[in-house]
């Protein structure tokens, strides 16, 4: 039997934030998606203190996250009351946090299980125990307190029912969700039809194209084409003409674009961070990575490195590079090669390679 394969590609070291991989024991690093974005690293300071009369405290002290927002116990920053004479129009209302809630949405666990007929929840132990449906109903319950909740209920196990268990032969490993409105729709990096490119995104179709597009335009003359027979690279324009960032035709051929986070609040990454849905990924990871039929594993990124010890079965290809996120990209991911060797790996075997 084969020994498994290891190949660690660049330095692991950069922005590991998106769409677009964390471990179970992931800092709360922001997405890539939301690096551009300026953060308020500061913590709160106190108003100088008056002499005289000593100041009055009203309640426990807060702790204070890393962006400087108040925490409630479970760890979740919330928004502090308007400041005394503003406006009550000008003011956001207070959501609970997690902890206070009653309890989960009742409406997310009813009915039939949504990855019925997948096969996922006869393979993984955590599906089969319905952890997904209990993660569910948590990010459902805070959607229902009125906050705005990415990808849509219908989109959170899009991933899992696009790429059936039986039909995973390469699985690409994200983050959390898009967290920006019209995003984010179930698949790790992936944009729906007709929505702009991610930056992260669009340094993964530039690595396809010099990866083999340029190999694929020497054989066929055609700038930006490929070689129609060429048994390991497929048919891919060049970045600038890239019709759609869905990546559905992935998923069709048995590429799992799985996230290790399923949902994110609205322009806040991370922010589902520990609401079960890490569980539920690693057990989908150990199960993958236990079974004896080759599957090639991409892990982009330090959080998603540490998923490679979950690889346990010989027979499996895991590939790392950095993350795609303009911030890491220079770093390790442009130039890896992952989807020729991917596809070189595959063809060795027999199997049909994936049409990038």
């Amino acid at each position: 039997m084969a020994r498994r394969r290891i190949l660690v590609d660049g330095p692991a070291r950069g922005a590991e934030p998106g769409g677009d991989a964390r471990s179970a024991a992931a800092s709360a690093a922001p997405s890539p998606e939301a690096a551009s974005s300026p953060m308020n690293d500061a913590q709160p300071q106190a108003a100088p203190r008056r002499r005289g009369r000593p100041r009055k405290v009203d309640g426990p002290a807060a702790t204070v996250s890393p962006g400087g927002m108040p925490m409630g116990a479970s760890g979740f920053a919330r928004r502090a009351p308007g400041a005394a004479g503003g406006s009550a129009a000008s003011r956001a209302p207070v959501i609970p946090d997690a902890a206070a809630l009653a309890g989960p949405d009742p409406a997310a666990l009813a009915g039939p299980d949504p990855l019925a007929g997948t096969g996922w929840t006869g393979h993984v132990p955590e599906l089969a125990a319905r952890k997904h449906l209990d993660a569910l109903a948590k990010a459902e319950t805070l959607r229902a307190q009125g906050r705005t909740i990415y990808p849509a209920r219908a989109d959170v196990f899009r991933a899992l029912c696009a790429t059936p268990w039986d039909a995973v032969r390469v699985v690409i490993l994200g983050q959390d969700p898009y967290h920006g409105p019209g995003q984010a729709h179930g698949l790790a990096f992936s944009v729906a039809d007709g929505v702009p490119l991610p930056r992260s995104l669009r340094n993964i179709f530039k690595e396809v194209a010099a990866d083999c597009g340029e190999q694929a335009a020497a054989a066929s003359g055609v700038a930006g084409g490929t070689h129609a027979g060429s048994p390991l690279l497929a048919p891919f324009a060049i970045p600038s003409s890239v019709p759609s960032g869905n990546l559905s035709r992935w998923a069709a051929q048995g590429v799992l674009l799985l996230n290790t986070v399923l949902t994110v609040e609205e322009r806040q990454p991370n922010s589902h961070a520990g609401l079960g849905w890490e569980v539920v990924t690693r057990g989908i990871m150990a199960a993958l990575g236990a079974r004896p039929q080759p599957c090639a594993f991409l892990l982009w990124g330090r959080p998603a490195h540490g998923f490679a010890e979950l690889v346990t079965h010989p027979a499996h290809l895991v590939l790392t590079a950095a993350h795609p996120s303009p911030l890491s990209a220079s770093r390790g991911f442009f130039g890896c090669g992952h989807f020729s060797r991917v596809n070189a790996w595959l063809a060795a075997r027999g199997d049909v390679p994936i049409r990038w």
